[in-house]
């Protein structure tokens, strides 16, 4: 049984194995990615709602950050 045995019509063995192994890449790239750039969940139990008297910024921040994201004033929480 050699690469060129036939599975369905003109279809190989060997492209069948090359078409696995693409699609084996193409998931690692898409996991790589996803670890790399995908957003994590915050842990909601220390953040708090806050809007800032300098910019106007609205939007949750941690209880233990001291500075607006946006204009990076203190934020006084």
């Amino acid at each position: 049984m050699g690469l060129n045995t036939i599975v369905f019509g003109d279809i190989t063995l060997g492209w069948v194995l090359v078409w696995l192994g693409v699609l084996a890449l193409l998931s690692l790239i898409f996991k790589i990615y996803k670890a790399l750039f995908g957003k994590r969940k915050v842990n909601l139990q220390h953040t708090v709602y806050f809007v800032c008297r300098h910019c106007g910024w609205e939007g949750t921040v941690s209880k233990f950050g001291t500075r607006c994201p946006k204009c990076d004033a203190p934020t006084g929480v």
